[in-house]
Formats: C-alpha cells, structure tokens, sequence
C-alpha cells in the first residue's frame, strides 16, 4: 500500500538509507526515483527529505543532488551540551558519569594505544607544565589531554562518547570549581600516562578515578 504520512515515508527512507547500500558521501536517488522505489506520496516523502536535512543526516547540493551526509562529532555534541544546560544537570551528576565513562575507556586505552599516542599524550602534559601560560591555555591541554587520552582506546564509538562526556570540563571552569595553574592536575596526567605506558588498565582506571573525582570533591566544598 502507497505510503501517505510523513512519519511513515520518514522511517522507509531511515531504513533504507541504513540497509548498506549508502555510505557517507553518496548521493542519494532523486526524489522521484525515491517515490518509486519505497512507493512513497511525493508529499510525505518531500516532507522527510526535509525533515532530514534538518537533522544533518542528508546535505542538498543543488543540481548536484541530495547525499548521504557525514556528520562531524560536534552535530553529534552540541545537541546534548544544550540538552544539559536546557535541564541544568546537577555538576556532581555529570562528574559522577565522567568518571564511569572514562575509567572504562582508558582500560581500552591501555590495550590499544600506539607509541605515537604516548608521544602525543606527553605533548599536551608537558604544553601544561610550561610556566607563565594563561590559564585558559592550561584548560585546553588538559582537555586536549583527556580526548587524546580516550582516542588512545581507537574505538570511534568511544570517541564521539568521549567528546559527550567532557563536555562537563566547560562547565567545571566556567564556574571556577578547579583552581588556576592547578599543578596537582598535570602530576595526575603524568601518572595516568605512566600507566597507560605499562598497559596497567587497573592502575590507570584507579588513577583516572581520583583525578576525575577530585574535581567532585572540590564542587562539594563550594
């Protein structure tokens, strides 16, 4: 039977565009041959070609076409970082999961990280240890510490969770719960690393706990 509602021809396209035969990139058939092919009312199935190029799974590139877009972590990241600030999630919440999420992901790290991920690691430690930078400086080392850090574990899924999950850094310096030039913060990096160096995914999670959880303690002093 022709398929006349928009949430109906929404969720055929969906599942055709999932089947396997598009990746990232393609352009997808045209709206008529669409129509056709899934048997959708070209009304419905305009309302969802639109509907999707909202959500940023598809790019319209005029005559060229319609392709399957390739989302970049941030169209993934920035819906959530307003969904915590529109909720206003409680700091010691979002501190709490950090420290689940990354402990994990740095157990993975411990088993799949590469020489040149140590190298790039130390990088960051010692971009932190240099005297005289600005503290906001101090803040993006660091971060760029921790999803280097995550990257290490070479699982996409878990970097797009990485990214999720720091989000959290933002707010923790927007509200000044971390101290400037907190030199505690680099020697835990330093540890951190030396653990992933001898793949010691206990020692490393153990470690990762204390660094991220310490921020908790400090946000409960406030």
């Amino acid at each position: 039977m022709r398929i006349t509602k928009a949430k109906e021809a929404e969720k055929k396209i969906r599942d055709f565009l999932s089947s396997g035969n598009f990746k990232p990139g393609d352009r997808i058939p045209t709206q008529i041959e669409l129509s056709a092919i899934l048997d959708i009312s070209y009304r419905p199935l305009r309302e969802s070609i639109n509907f999707l190029i909202r959500q940023g799974m598809l790019t319209p590139k005029g005559r060229a076409g319609t392709f399957l877009a390739n989302p970049k972590e941030h169209s993934v990241v920035e819906p959530i970082k307003w969904f915590f600030e529109a909720n206003n999630l409680d700091l010691v919440e979002l501190i709490t999961a950090r420290a689940v999420l990354e402990g994990a992901i740095i157990k993975e790290a411990c088993r799949n990280r590469s020489t040149k991920d140590l190298l790039l690691l130390q990088q960051w430690i010692d971009a932190q240890s240099e005297k005289g930078i600005h503290s906001d400086q101090e803040i993006e080392y660091d971060k760029k510490f921790h999803l280097q850090l995550m990257s290490s574990a070479h699982n996409q899924v878990l970097n797009i969770v990485a990214n999720v999950i720091l989000l959290q850094f933002e707010t923790i310096y927007t509200r000044n719960l971390y101290p400037d030039q907190d030199i505690i913060r680099v020697r835990d990096h330093q540890d951190i690393l030396d653990a992933v160096y001898d793949r010691n995914e206990e020692k490393a999670y153990t470690l990762a706990q204390m660094h991220i959880m310490r921020s908790l303690k400090l946000r409960l002093e406030k």
